[in-house]
């Protein structure tokens, strides 16, 4: 039988370091159940309480060692690289959740020795961790849904996968369970019905049906906080407003900021320069406006990135958002003085060309609202300012800046929900705004045509700085073109549909963010609409 390691199970109501749990925390240790699968429970414990939940995975040899055993004849750096430890969530004897751990997750020194690996889930003074990340995603797509009131049996074990051609598994390294319970924030059902629309909206009001039972279970949702951080809704139907609501403190006036939903309005203005003849066209080269050889790590790959790269994600800059060690992180880049001059320096990557592989890479971004800011007579934030924000009735806005004060492309343009609404209106006119054409007809098509298939775990594809997926209600599918920030910011275009929905919310750097504003789309909205 295989020796299981030891998982010990923590509650504590304060940040803690290892070393000094006794003085720090009050906790409770047990061991696996091993197979006595009849032992009584000991502990329980209340999701939405105000104690922190740990787990302090005590491993009888390194995650190193136990990939070793499932691909001995790899090295050991590529061998970290296509392994880690596999998570699977059990309630109720029930699988509910599985999730393989991604490369970037624990420490390097943390997978190749077998010290204590502290797992924090639930903390309310601690963010953006793996292990939070990774509770986080289970509540989301199983333990949201599944636990409530009633006590359950939660059990999650541990074993370590290795992915080559196919995925291989250790057999079950640890487990443990616990009793556990979800008490909802009691909310009052008589105040979740649809809320009013005000007057001074500047849209009409439309007098489409909507299913208001399918409104106030979602209010009710997010009073009782399954869904978490929504600030507010807008949803236009046939151009006019069907839906306005606002939660947690936001109101018609409160300026949001959508992180990077702001990219797909660099792409707008993009199209719009063009158009006025101010950019010849976006197949234009990086060698056209910069003098890259004074860059660092000059390359003629460098010299031949297009704007269409930068826009579709697919310039071979070695940048990547979403992995932690890449040079070209935003993260690596606010911290700089220019970051211009940060993308420009960043190296290629040798085995990426230009215009083929999509990576997340927001400082490409920026750098196609600097070409449009250096090439715009006045300057991109009066251009927008008079020919897309003034046309479509936005007399307000908060634009994030470089550190020269120029407006970022990147993400941060803070604007009401409302405001939101009236851009992706637009893009739903193919272009037109109240009868006027703002974006050439053949951009919007464009920007919206599937450039770059996204990576397995992100579902559609991928356009001029919007994304495309497809949602499915009552065995009908309903494809949609979206501008999508952290935090769950969505401006949801349908294809097929002359429907039009904003979802603002603050759940920046959670898990859950853009899982939860999706369910609420596919869930509640569309088929109240429909």
């Amino acid at each position: 039988m295989r020796k299981f390691c030891t998982i010990t199970l923590l509650f504590s109501l304060t940040l803690f370091k290892l070393q000094s749990h006794a003085q720090k925390m009050a906790f409770f240790d047990f061991r696996p159940l091993r197979d006595s699968v009849n032992k009584p429970l000991a502990f329980s414990y209340n999701i939405g309480s105000d104690k922190d939940l740990y787990l302090l995975l005590s491993p009888d040899v390194s995650l190193q060692t136990e990939l070793a055993k499932l691909a001995p004849h790899i090295k050991t750096e590529e061998l970290l690289a296509i392994g880690n430890y596999s998570f699977d969530f059990y309630i109720d004897g029930k699988k509910a959740y599985t999730e393989n751990l991604g490369p970037g997750a624990i420490l390097p020194q943390d997978k190749v020795t077998n010290r204590p690996l502290d797992i924090v889930l639930i903390s309310s003074n601690r963010s953006g961790l793996w292990s939070i990340n990774l509770w986080d995603r289970f509540m989301a797509n199983a333990g949201m849904s599944l636990l409530g009131r009633e006590p359950k049996v939660l059990e999650i074990e541990i074993s370590a996968y290795v992915k080559q051609n196919e995925v291989k598994y250790s057999g079950r390294l640890a487990k443990t369970q616990i009793n556990i319970t979800r008490i909802p924030k009691i909310v009052d059902p008589l105040k979740m019905k649809p809320q009013l629309i005000a007057e001074g909206s500047g849209f009409k009001l439309s007098k489409a049906k909507l299913n208001k039972e399918l409104i106030v279970r979602l209010n009710t949702r997010i009073a009782e906080q399954t869904y978490r951080m929504i600030n507010g809704i807008v949803v236009l139907k046939n151009g006019e407003l069907l839906l306005e609501q606002y939660y947690n403190g936001e109101k018609r006036e409160t300026f949001h900021d959508p992180r990077s939903v702001t990219k797909s309005i660099t792409s707008t203005l993009t199209g719009m320069a063009i158009d006025d003849g101010f950019i010849k066209s976006e197949n234009q080269m990086l060698k056209e406006f910069y003098s890259l050889q004074k860059y660092a790590n000059y390359s003629t790959k460098k010299d031949s990135v297009r704007l269409v790269d930068l826009l579709s994600m697919s310039a071979a800059f070695d940048g990547d958002d979403e992995v932690e060690i890449s040079p070209g992180n935003e993260e690596n880049m606010y911290p700089t003085t220019d970051y211009t001059k940060f993308t420009l320096d960043l190296p290629m990557d040798p085995n990426r060309r230009n215009g083929a592989g999509w990576t997340y890479f927001t400082a490409g971004t920026n750098l196609v609202m600097d070409v449009l800011d250096k090439n715009i007579p006045g300057g991109v934030e009066l251009y927008a300012n008079r020919k897309l924000f003034t046309p479509l009735g936005i007399a307000k806005f908060e634009w994030a800046r470089t550190p020269q004060g120029k407006p970022f492309g990147g993400g941060g343009l803070r604007l009401r929900a409302l405001d939101f609404a009236k851009y992706g209106q637009l893009y739903s006119n193919g272009g037109i705004f109240n009868g006027e054409r703002l974006v050439k007809k053949s951009w919007v098509e464009k920007s919206l045509s599937p450039i770059q298939v996204l990576p397995a775990d992100k579902a559609g594809f991928y356009g001029l700085l919007f994304w495309s997926k497809t949602f499915k209600v009552a065995d009908k599918s309903h494809e949609v073109y979206y501008s999508s920030g952290n935090g769950g910011n969505k401006i949801y275009i349908f294809k097929n549909l002359p429907i039009v929905i904003v979802i603002t919310a603050s759940a920046y750097g959670k898990a859950f963010a853009h899982l939860q504003a999706d369910e609420i789309v596919e869930k509640y909205l569309l088929p109240a609409i429909l």
